[in-house]
């Protein structure tokens, strides 16, 4: 009897840019009209100096252009290297062989940002938004475009928009992989939704 699931990875997540971000206790970002509440979850990732702000935190909105990562200590000075979005939710795919990943964008005719699907073996789940290391093993997926296989798009490149609106079916092996997520890693503008649906044939 087959098995799916579906799962709501992004739901109209903005992706934008890092303007900078503070060496201190807790690390200040700076991203003008974040849109952001005190309570809600932000993932950064690609931050080359302040790369402790690197992660998925509760963050404490302090102005409309700043907000605070909750429990967070910096290790640099940042500037604009890093990018953010709403934290995906993550998926438990161990029970499932197969899955068509949908990209959706808001469609105001604007959006520009990359996002990647992302995926773990590992025992306890990765944290996706920092580095891989031995210790935080995960990897990026190959998408099998289901209208045109000459669109397929490399796991290290990822889905990718530039100033425009777009929609797209993928297929991604999960085969044995027990997390897997999508992980936004540049943006500017736009905001998008990532559906996953996760299926079994036995």
């Amino acid at each position: 009897m087959k098995q799916v699931a579906q799962y709501i990875l992004l739901n109209a997540a903005p992706v934008r840019a890092i303007t900078s971000s503070t060496n201190a206790t807790p690390i200040v970002v700076t991203a003008t009209a974040h849109g952001y509440a005190t309570g809600d979850l932000v993932t950064i990732n690609g931050h080359a100096t302040n790369t402790a702000a690197n992660g998925t935190w509760t963050v404490t909105k302090i102005t409309n252009d700043t907000f605070s990562l909750d429990g967070s200590v910096g290790n640099g000075i940042g500037g604009a290297t890093g990018c953010r979005a709403v934290a995906a939710k993550i998926a438990h795919s161990l029970d499932y062989s197969h899955c068509q990943v949908s990209f959706d964008t808001d469609g105001g005719g604007d959006a520009a940002m990359t996002v990647k699907i992302v995926g773990s073996n590992s025992e306890t789940c990765p944290d996706f938004a920092k580095a891989q290391s031995a210790t935080n093993r995960y990897e990026f997926f190959y998408l099998v475009d289901l209208q045109d296989p000459a669109n397929n798009v490399a796991g290290d490149t990822g889905f990718v928009i530039a100033t425009a609106d777009d929609h797209r079916l993928f297929e991604v092996n999960v085969n044995g992989f027990r997390w897997f997520s999508a992980l936004p890693t540049a943006g500017s503008a736009g905001e998008i939704t990532v559906i996953a649906t996760l299926f079994d044939n036995s």
